[in-house]
């Protein structure tokens, strides 16, 4: 694994996402299995979970699976809806979701989008719950260049950690402004969806001549090749959900393997870098 380092906090670049992890209940063991494999094999230790994620059943699951790691290797990410932050439940809601996951605190803790959230408000119960020792650090997730801007505006909303965004090698709009952007005030990126957001897009994109001919030239998956793109400045991370061990070794075949300016000129081709201000995608 590799790793990024971010106010203090070493990071690996690639972690495991949960989303819909742990509903089905006939799937919850090969769904562990493949989950502690990450971890042991791949020290994929970023795990990205909220409590919409199943209705708080994803929490569930990943306290469960983690029960037996060493806590302080973990960085746990999870997430408040915007309802319950409009509701002032910051504390309700992270109460729970420590009780979900079996620990005394989350590493990050976003607000999952904005939803009309008074940002002022959601620092200051942020701030709050740092100090209570429930969270370590607080940030955002699906805001724009305009609502970071806006966040910055409001009183310690430079201690902003992260802001988590769509992007991935068909969706590239964040390169225009918003990466940039959080590069120059210090926040960190995190991707979700590396892979694309369905499974007509990620053949669009796994099937691409340019795409096969590139990731087969450097010992690559298609699929590692499209977290390699995400991951290749290492200075943004990602988490991708899978709940087979064949496809996670798949996903991860040489990941860290870099792409070379002139591999990335041919995938431009194909994925078009944004060449003016576009709204976020979203999922």
């Amino acid at each position: 694994m590799q790793y990024l380092e971010h106010r203090g906090e070493k990071i690996s670049l690639v972690g495991i996402g949960t989303y819909r992890l742990g509903e089905d209940s006939g799937a919850m063991q090969r769904e562990a299995q493949t989950f502690r494999l990450g971890i042991e094999n791949y020290d994929m230790t970023l795990i990205d979970t909220a409590e919409m994620y199943a209705d708080g059943l994803s929490e569930e699951f990943v306290g469960k699976v983690t029960a037996g790691f060493d806590r302080t290797k973990l960085f746990i990410v999870d997430k408040i809806l915007p309802h319950n932050a409009r509701s002032g439940l910051y504390y309700e809601s992270c109460a729970r979701s420590l009780e979900r996951l079996g620990t005394d605190y989350i590493d990050l803790y976003l607000l999952h989008w904005r939803g009309g959230v008074n940002l002022q408000d959601m620092v200051d119960n942020m701030e709050k719950l740092v100090q209570k020792g429930m969270i370590r650090h607080w940030g955002v997730s699906n805001f724009d260049t305009d609502d970071m801007r806006e966040l910055f505006a409001c009183e310690k909303g430079s201690n902003c950690f992260c802001d988590q965004v769509l992007y991935n090698l068909a969706v590239r709009g964040p390169e225009f402004s918003l990466i940039p952007w959080c590069r120059q005030h210090g926040v960190l990126v995190m991707a979700y969806s590396p892979l694309c957001q369905s499974a007509s897009e990620r053949m669009a994109v796994t099937s691409d001549a340019n795409v096969v001919k590139i990731a087969q030239r450097e010992g690559k998956t298609c699929e590692s090749l499209m977290l390699s793109f995400v991951i290749r400045g290492r200075d943004i991370i990602t988490v991708f959900k899978t709940s087979s061990e064949q496809h996670l070794a798949h996903n991860m075949q040489n990941v860290f393997g870099e792409i070379s300016s002139e591999d990335m000129q041919v995938l431009s081709h194909s994925f078009k870098a944004p060449h003016c201000e576009m709204p976020l995608e979203k999922i």
